[in-house]
């Protein structure tokens, strides 16, 4: 009995990193200042400074479909009925639209261009943000990046850009499919949905794309443990292997109480 309990503690380990996600979303009616930081318990995000917004208004918010809504990301909103005219409440997600590209000044070439893992230059105005998290553990944005646009998240320590397999993106749709980062960090379509990666603690990291203005729609942290459960699945877990009480492997066709990616079942 004791693999079992071993099993069980693992899963009620995992539920309970779980419960502590936090996640920020942008808010019906609320402006949003270019340059501002706003924070959760165990983070902060810092919107880029726009500098074409510096005296023309403020950055302004944009509804769009959700489809998945696993992620933590999408919330109710008005939304007009095409139909009748009325406004109802639809699940969506609210994207946060600026005015420039990303770009920093190059002393050598006297001018604004944007970042590439050669030159190091990581923004100084433009659509970009930036995530901090007091502690280690992974950030899952919501971005919407055109195909052809390089996507970075960027080290603000080093300036080191993370490399195409520290990052996973995923489409939103009814099946979320997993987009791969060419050599050029960029994608083969039209990326909405999430980018993922591991974060340090104290660290901060630039979220943008070169030559094109990033759409975000906020993100959830996973806060990691000393032991690495909440944010480590293991390759069993991933393979959906099946245990009876006893703590034994059986397949599909068993019949009774059986523990499956840490839940309990009746069959």
């Amino acid at each position: 009995m004791k693999k079992i309990f071993t099993l069980i503690s693992v899963a009620l380990m995992a539920m309970s990193a779980n419960a502590q996600n936090e996640t920020f979303v942008f808010v019906e009616n609320t402006a949003y200042e270019a340059g501002q930081t706003y924070t959760t318990e165990n983070t902060e995000m810092t919107i880029g400074t726009d500098a074409s917004l510096k005296n023309s208004g403020k950055p302004t918010l944009k509804s769009h479909k959700a489809y998945i809504l696993s992620t933590g990301l999408s919330q109710k909103a008005s939304v007009k009925n095409s139909d009748t005219g009325e406004m109802e409440e639809k699940d969506r997600y609210l994207l946060l639209e600026a005015n420039t590209n990303p770009t920093a000044y190059d002393a050598e070439l006297d001018k604004n261009v944007g970042y590439t893992p050669d030159n190091k230059l990581i923004p100084e105005v433009g659509a970009y943000y930036i995530i901090k998290a007091k502690k280690a553990g992974k950030i899952m944005a919501g971005v919407v990046v055109n195909s052809g646009k390089s996507l970075y998240v960027v080290k603000a320590s080093d300036q080191e850009c993370l490399p195409t397999s520290a990052l996973t993106c995923t489409t939103d749709g009814d099946e979320g499919t997993v987009l791969a980062l060419d050599e050029n960090f960029q994608t083969s379509e039209k990326l909405t949905g999430t980018v993922e990666f591991d974060v340090v603690a104290d660290e901060s990291y630039y979220v943008f794309c070169t030559g094109s203005k990033i759409g975000f729609f906020g993100y959830v942290f996973t806060p990691g443990t000393e032991s690495g459960i909440s944010s480590v699945k293991t390759a069993e877990q991933m393979n959906n292997v099946i245990y009876n009480v006893a703590g034994q492997k059986v397949n599909a066709q068993y019949k009774g109480i059986t523990i499956q990616n840490g839940k309990k079942v009746i069959k």
